[in-house]
């Protein structure tokens, strides 16, 4: 048995935290200069349901869809309607996972556009999506520069349009944002935050939740909250311990539910201080 995936995790949590959809209908709304948003229902993480997809570009396009997530033939549906009368250039993915490119491929297919994202996301998703467009860092796609984040995903990337900044699944309106060691590394997520903290854009656009616009204060928040959790690591491994008995320490101020995933932040977080040569690992107990 190997170690379990994120969507494994996810469908894990959504058995035991059951999220009561919305039946409000689902609307397209600007959220930003030349941007708008459709929150439509994914297989995510509660208390998330649904996954923003994001319309950049002219009220009648052409406009780039940025993470088409949803797997469920009504939900496409939707979106197709709203794009019955805007032309679409492409599709965008911010990263890899699931709830964020569970439409992707039936999006691009209807409307016989290319789909765009990171190497490192194209290489995860061979065999699922087909990315014909690689985006490198900096690169401006559409009037969207990219922003490469890695950390929650290996191929993360950010777009900035104006001020504001298409965020993905670096910070979250609603829920919370899973670093797993299989797909994510914390140091790298914790400069990313910190690279992001330091471009101009102002208001970030989750991929769940509503617009943020105070970026800076989120992100400042987001880097305050792991140090603090990293420091709540360290104090816990001054008793030796398996990951099992760490996590009930370390995330004693975390439902109980959620501590599957929240075993997995413990260990990326493990794993970054293993490398900065600040804990021990023998035969999988945990100290300093």
């Amino acid at each position: 048995m190997g170690e379990p995936t994120i969507e494994s995790l996810y469908e894990e949590v959504r058995a035991r935290t059951p999220v009561r959809v919305d039946d409000t209908p689902v609307t397209i709304a600007p959220v930003a200069p030349g941007i708008r948003v459709l929150a439509l229902r994914t297989p995510t993480l509660p208390p998330a349901a649904h996954t923003n997809v994001y319309l950049v570009g002219p009220d009648a396009g052409p406009v780039a869809v940025v993470d088409p997530g949803s797997p469920y033939p009504d939900q496409q549906a939707i979106l197709d309607a709203v794009l019955t009368d805007i032309s679409i250039a492409m599709v965008l993915l911010t990263h890899h996972h699931g709830d964020h490119v569970g439409g992707a491929t039936a999006l691009a297919d209807r409307w016989n556009v290319p789909i765009a994202a990171h190497a490192n996301t194209a290489r995860r998703l061979a065999g699922r999506v087909r990315v014909t467009r690689i985006i490198e860092d900096g690169e401006v796609v559409h009037g969207a520069t990219s922003v490469f984040t890695p950390g929650h995903a290996d191929g993360h990337l950010c777009y900035e349009i104006g001020a504001a900044t298409i965020a993905g699944d670096m910070v979250a309106g609603v829920g919370t944002i899973l670093i797993d060691p299989s797909e994510g590394d914390m140091a790298l997520y914790l400069a990313s935050l910190e690279r992001l903290l330091a471009r101009p854009a102002a208001t970030l656009l989750p991929a769940h939740g509503p617009a943020i616009p105070d970026g800076p204060g989120k992100l400042t928040e987001y880097i305050a909250h792991r140090r603090m959790r990293e420091q709540r690591v360290v104090d816990a491994l001054a008793t030796e311990g398996t990951l099992a008995e760490l996590v009930a320490t370390v995330y004693s101020d975390t439902p109980r539910v959620l501590w599957p995933l929240a075993e997995r932040s413990l260990l990326a977080h493990l794993e970054k201080l293993l490398r900065e040569g600040r804990a021990r690992n023998v035969d999988g107990r945990w100290s300093r």
